[in-house]
């Protein structure tokens, strides 16, 4: 499995050199491996996507306050027009699912293929599972929304500040350009975690879609920069059948950075997983191998 071992390297050493330099570029990290000269593509165009998202969510708002406050309004009433009227008309959680959408469909399905390659190239990929793809177009959903919810919560409570601190109307329009919250390290961040989340995703897939691939293991793994979780750390070889799951700090999860999992559990978690393979099936016929693959897509 040198292959997928080298793929899951690449991606940690991408992780590690991302969060020591800010302008680093997954295309310089692992610019030569086989197959996957498309992912890096994906993820720089998906984080320059999602910052140009955010951008707009914030011009959303400082427009909204602007056209408000020509009518000489008290903040408090600001406040009230932001969080029902600007609120009400954000659409960045329905474009953020659009973007989301697209950037997983591409990378789990490319990264899949590349590991089912390593794995027994007489079971290539062809398609991704009804499971993948529901929790695709669910997650996608999903992230949109806590984003969205994200950026509103921390908005309100800025604003708030302003107001007990006797601040005006342009100390608010200041709080609304300097949040973090839409800044171009979140677009990072965020592209950071889902194509993270993509991987374990191709994993999964492309173990339940191989025959040969009975078990799936956890493998504990983190830049200098990480606090090991001792759950994770705990989990480091353990071994589970591919349609098991993990039980992480009590949380049960498909594999690392499981979107079901909470945040303190999922966040900046770099573990990975890998197939532990029956060498006995390797050796059937390519139909035989087929027919069980497509017993596994049916399941």
């Amino acid at each position: 499995m040198r292959k997928v071992e080298k793929l899951l390297k690449s991606l940690n050493d991408y992780i590690a050199k991302s969060e020591e330099d800010d302008e680093a570029k997954l295309s310089d990290v692992v610019p030569d491996f086989p197959g996957l000269d498309k992912v890096p593509k994906y993820v720089e165009d998906y984080e320059k996507k999602v910052a140009k998202l955010l951008r707009k969510q914030r011009k959303h708002f400082l427009y909204g306050v602007k056209s408000f406050v020509s009518k000489d309004i008290t903040l408090e009433a600001l406040l009230i027009f932001i969080t029902s009227n600007l609120f009400a008309s954000d659409e960045f959680a329905e474009e953020m699912e659009e973007e989301t959408s697209e950037f997983l469909q591409l990378t789990v399905a490319g990264l899949a293929a590349i590991i089912m390659e390593e794995i027994d190239k007489d079971v290539p990929f062809e398609v991704l599972s009804n499971r993948s793809i529901t929790w695709i177009e669910e997650w996608s959903a999903e992230l949109g929304k806590l984003m969205k919810l994200n950026s509103h919560e921390a908005l309100e409570k800025e604003l708030k500040k302003v107001i007990e601190n006797g601040g005006s109307i342009q100390d608010a329009e200041l709080v609304i350009k300097d949040l973090p919250q839409f800044d171009r390290a979140r677009a990072r961040t965020t592209a950071i975690t889902e194509i993270l989340t993509a991987s374990s995703v191709a994993q999964v897939e492309s173990y339940r879609q191989s025959p040969a691939v009975e078990k799936k293991r956890w493998r504990h793994s983190g830049s200098k920069k990480n606090n090991p979780r001792e759950a994770h750390v705990d989990l480091d070889r353990e071994e589970i059948p591919v349609d098991k799951m993990f039980d992480v700090n009590g949380h049960a999860a498909d594999h690392p950075r499981d979107t079901s999992l909470p945040a303190g559990e999922r966040v900046n978690c770099h573990c990975v997983l890998s197939p532990v393979v029956n060498k006995d099936i390797l050796v059937l016929s390519k139909e035989e191998k087929e027919e069980m693959r497509k017993q596994a897509l049916k399941d």
